[in-house]
């Protein structure tokens, strides 16, 4: 459904917004990218189970989120879809970020049951997707 949702939104919205929402996809695809260079590519996993090597990450963006990636993409095509509104692609962020927290509940899941006690301390430092907020 993630792919779908992002396959959507590519081919129907302007990818390149303008003003601020330019602005504000830069800051998304930045917060994505570094995400994953702190992540290492090839050590994350698009699916919520964990990968055998995984290593419980809290630097750069982790620091502060625990899913920075997912804010960036959000960043990203929330921008896109304001800068030319339609409701139809407003719909279909609305699923993409109903998908990534189920995501984000199953991936939490697997986090407690392979880090315990260090990643419930991870979580009282950290937000899910939106430092301050949530």
């Amino acid at each position: 459904m993630q792919f779908i949702c992002l396959l959507f939104l590519i081919g129907s919205t302007e990818i390149v917004s303008t003003g601020v929402f330019l602005v504000l996809q830069l800051v998304g695809l930045f917060l994505s990218l570094w995400s994953a260079w702190i992540m290492k590519l090839g050590k994350f996993n698009i699916q919520p189970e964990l990968k055998t090597n995984a290593v419980l990450v809290s630097s750069g963006p982790y620091k502060m989120i625990r899913n920075p990636m997912y804010s960036g993409i959000i960043i990203f095509f929330g921008a896109g879809v304001a800068n030319a509104y339609n409701p139809m692609n407003l719909l279909v962020l609305i699923l993409l970020i109903l998908v990534f927290l189920l995501k984000i509940i199953k991936e939490e899941k697997y986090m407690l049951a392979r880090f315990g006690k260090e990643y419930v301390a991870y979580k009282k430092r950290t937000y899910r997707l939106v430092p301050f907020l949530f």
